[in-house]
């Protein structure tokens, strides 16, 4: 007698339709389909031209795990623009590259409680207050080792190249597009 696939309790039977034997998958599928049977909300943000072009029918989760493990559902090969996903990568890279006390002398890490395009800075120590506001990442950025401001450029779009969809998505001409598979971008497009 062969095994059976393990199948989930909630799953009707006669479907036909195995559950995930992961939980983590198991648990996205789940938080996917409940989202998705939502109907979307608001509108398409058009203030950057790109962002224009997000089709609000799709929707992907991906969760990457320290170990490498990538799980996703949904419409995570779907390109998308990552616009201020990059600030958090460039803030590790500046992490790794100068060490925490060298990036705290330079960027705060307190809430700001601003928008994303605020240039308030620490009132005492004029620094930006984190690196998620986009002085901060302006800050952040400069902190990213290189030998000059071109090999440190080379070294930023080394780190996304690998995930641009095409030519026609590199950030000459356009915000970085990358896609959910990706496990430095984990965001959805609803």
């Amino acid at each position: 007698m062969s095994a059976q696939p393990a199948t989930d309790p909630a799953t009707p039977p006669g479907t036909g339709a195995t559950a995930p034997a992961n939980p983590v998958d198991r648990v996205l599928g789940d938080l996917h389909a409940r989202i998705a049977g939502e109907p979307p909300s608001g509108e398409v943000a058009d203030y950057i031209p790109e962002l224009s072009t997000a089709d609000p029918a799709t929707f992907g989760i991906a969760l990457a795990t320290v170990q490498g493990d990538v799980h996703e559902v949904g419409d995570t090969a779907v390109p998308f623009t990552i616009q201020s996903i990059s600030k958090a990568v460039l803030y590790g890279m500046a992490l790794e590259d100068r060490g925490p006390a060298a990036v705290a002398e330079v960027v705060g890490v307190e809430p700001s409680g601003e928008a994303f395009n605020s240039i308030r800075l620490h009132p005492e120590r004029s620094t930006p207050l984190n690196p998620m506001v986009n002085a901060g990442a302006i800050a952040t950025t400069g902190l990213v080792a290189g030998a000059d401001p071109g090999d440190r450029l080379a070294r930023i779009l080394a780190t996304f190249e690998p995930r641009w969809t095409s030519a026609s998505t590199a950030p000459r001409a356009r915000p970085v597009t990358a896609t959910a598979r990706s496990p430095t971008c984990c965001a959805t497009s609803r």
